[in-house]
């Protein structure tokens, strides 16, 4: 499923921008957002592979899937599913696929994400290396109840201290099945967190290595079923599937692109 291309901004109400710009989104901003989110490919599995932690802990499958978050979806339970954001310390809103999620959510996740308390006096409401959730609503063209917004590191702020950026970013993952498990959710699909313009130096492939490792080292929980990494362009999902090989994981299933 892709995200209605039909909604102009015309029909947005005064509550709506007003919620907009105080996630700092402009209106022609918002609208090229929709524009974008709405031109994302669906979403396709690729490979999946069956997690088990040790014989104690919960079994799963992590998911290689090709094209766009934002069309996240689980059929088998709508309601118990949730998306993660690559979101920034004030999770109000951003670039990149921050600014899709913001864009497609719609006034629900803005409001939801404005009573996020505020952490800190510099209007933190989640730290790096952590993430906080939103929900259950319906957010707009979303496919979920729940968002988690999970704030990784920007690389280029760690220069000398990449090993400790390393380490928020196995976090914020690892903080964000946390979430999921209190939720009770049942699949979660996964933006790649710091893997675009805030990688700094490191490699993509290193920050992939990160997030596929830390997916492989959740204990697991009795209702989670599916862990997605979403990756938006066909050269990130061919990554991953390599990735995944070196790390020691067999491909239980693959479907066509």
């Amino acid at each position: 499923m892709t995200v209605s291309s039909c909604f102009r901004f015309s029909t947005l109400g005064n509550k709506t921008l007003s919620l907009l710009l105080l996630l700092g989104t402009s209106a022609s901003a918002y609208q090229f957002q929709m524009r974008a989110a709405s031109s994302s490919p669906s979403l396709k599995r690729v490979a999946s592979y069956a997690i088990q932690k040790s014989p104690a802990s919960k079994s799963f499958f992590l998911v290689v899937s090709h094209g766009s978050v934002v069309d996240f979806s689980y059929d088998d339970n709508p309601q118990s599913c949730s998306i993660v954001n690559a979101a920034n310390e004030g999770c109000l809103g951003g670039g990149g696929v921050d600014g899709a999620i913001t864009a497609a959510g719609g006034p629900n996740l803005a409001e939801d994400r404005l009573a996020l308390p505020i952490v800190s006096p510099a209007g933190i409401r989640c730290p790096t290396g952590k993430a906080k959730i939103t929900g259950p609503n319906q957010y707009g063209q979303l496919h979920v109840p729940y968002v988690i917004h999970a704030v990784g590191p920007n690389y280029w702020n760690f220069e000398g201290k990449e090993s400790k950026a390393d380490k928020l970013l196995r976090s914020a993952y690892k903080t964000s099945l946390e979430l999921a498990k209190e939720h009770r959710i049942e699949a979660v699909g996964f933006s790649l967190i710091s893997s675009g313009a805030f990688k700094g130096n490191r490699s993509k492939k290193h920050v992939m290595k990160i997030a596929l490792q830390a997916v492989k080292d959740f204990e697991g929980y009795d209702d989670l079923k599916e862990v997605h990494l979403c990756a938006f362009s066909e050269v990130e999902c061919d990554r991953l599937v390599e990735i995944v090989s070196e790390i020691g994981l067999e491909m239980h299933m693959t479907r066509p692109r």
